[in-house]
């Protein structure tokens, strides 16, 4: 994180831009331009870094660097190939070009590119004037805020930990939460209406394929390889007749049968279906259980909200516990962010919890009992375990998690997104 991302934690109510440029001088004559209307942060222009930048920060507008630079011959191809993805997977954020009247061939090609609004940096009124049209006809500029659902990552350090288990069982008992009918309402007022952000979606990406979907007994060919060709035209009619939904009204969206069908899906429109999704549902659970590309799943860990680690006490676990923090340190994923459960636990299988979490150096969220018999049995009778017995250990553990979730949306208001980039600000579920 650079220091004009860090600035950011103490902006609670600024507009954020984000620039992608890897012209430093473009960059300060920006923010000195856009002092007086917001914050301003750099990126590198790196088509593969948008979606995770515009995930994680939420800005009201884009600017890319159309200036002519000879020393750099592929600078055009990078910010047209950026306007073309922002168009694919963000339509309605506004896009501005930067560049010099001097040379208008960066006018041109951004014109070319779809982008319509064009600045010239030497003229600093005018490039307030642009601004501040723009984000007048977006309305503010701050409208994208509220409305945007949690994505928490559920990621079993191996296949088999009970990841999926947990996916399906947390998304229906969030769903049932926050479908559940609200208090009578005050005399005089009307009950307010069901709404998008009162649903709950599980991304079913771990392995085996569809483990989830089977949990769920949930059928349906609509998956995520084809949810993403589909994002231009995602919308709520889309969610409403293409995903499929269990019978307690969870949405599923599993990863397809022939996996060959994900080398077309690239990380930035997956991360932004993400965002889509996180407009039409209050809790967007991601099962990642054995999900072997570790850039995607870093991807997707860094736009979480939380990220949730799944382990049991076994001792390959634990190995794979320490692999996996290994990578997401390599990839600058920050901790802070990373949360522990501890599956099928018991304290005379060996390491405590709290052993495990201060060994790793991983927040401590729960520690759910040892109930492979019940679940089994369950499973096999083609339910989930609270169908069968709602007073189960199991079923009560998850059910702490899914309240302190489903509180977490209803309070999910101006503070959310200061308590994303400050997590301490926030009470930790536990």
């Amino acid at each position: 994180m650079n220091a004009r991302t860090k600035e950011l934690a103490s902006l609670h109510d600024a507009r954020r831009f984000l620039f992608f440029t890897t012209d430093n001088t473009a960059a300060q004559h920006l923010a000195a331009a856009l002092a007086d209307d917001g914050m301003m942060v750099q990126e590198d222009a790196a088509s593969d870094r948008l979606s995770v930048r515009l995930a994680e920060l939420i800005p009201q507008m884009v600017f890319l660097d159309f200036g002519i630079d000879e020393s750099q011959p592929g600078k055009m191809a990078q910010a047209t190939e950026l306007a073309r993805q922002l168009a694919r997977v963000a339509p309605t954020l506004p896009v501005v070009a930067v560049g010099s009247i001097t040379r208008p061939e960066g006018a041109i090609a951004a014109l070319r590119a779809g982008v319509r609004d064009f600045i010239d940096l030497a003229n600093e009124n005018e490039v307030q004037d642009v601004v501040r049209r723009v984000l007048q006809s977006n309305g503010g500029g701050r409208s994208r805020r509220p409305g945007r659902g949690q994505l928490i990552v559920i990621l079993g350090v191996r296949a088999g930990v009970g990841a999926s288990t947990l996916g399906a069982h947390l998304s229906t008992l969030v769903h049932m939460q926050m479908s559940a009918p609200p208090a009578a309402p005050e005399a005089g007022r009307k009950a307010p209406a069901a709404t998008g952000s009162q649903k709950a979606a599980l991304l079913d990406l771990g392995w085996p394929i569809a483990d989830g979907q089977l949990y769920l007994n949930v059928s349906g060919t609509f998956h995520f390889a084809e949810a993403v060709r589909n994002l231009r035209r995602f919308d709520e009619t889309l969610v409403n007749t293409a995903l499929s939904r269990s019978a307690s009204g969870v949405t599923v969206i599993p990863l397809p049968r022939d996996l060959s069908e994900m080398r077309t899906v690239s990380h930035a429109d997956s991360l932004g279906l993400l965002e889509k999704l996180r407009e039409h549902f209050g809790v967007l659970l991601a099962d990642l259980g054995g999900f072997t590309n570790p850039e995607f799943v870093a991807s997707l860990v860094r736009a979480a909200d939380q990220t949730w680690l799944v382990t049991d006490q076994g001792v390959g676990s634990l190995v794979s516990l320490a692999d996996i923090l290994r990578d997401l340190d390599s990839r600058d994923v920050d901790r802070s962010r990373l949360r522990l459960v501890v599956n099928r636990y018991d304290e005379r299988y060996g390491m405590t919890s709290d052993q495990i979490s201060e060994r790793f150096g991983v927040e401590l969220l729960a520690a759910l009992p040892d109930r492979t018999l019940a679940l089994m049995s369950s499973t096999n009778q083609g339910r989930l375990l609270h169908e069968v017995s709602d007073r189960d250990p199991y079923v009560r553990a998850v059910q702490n998690l899914a309240d302190a979730l489903s509180e977490r949306t209803e309070k999910a208001g101006t503070n959310k997104w200061l308590s994303r980039w400050l997590p301490g600000v926030q009470k930790h579920l536990a």
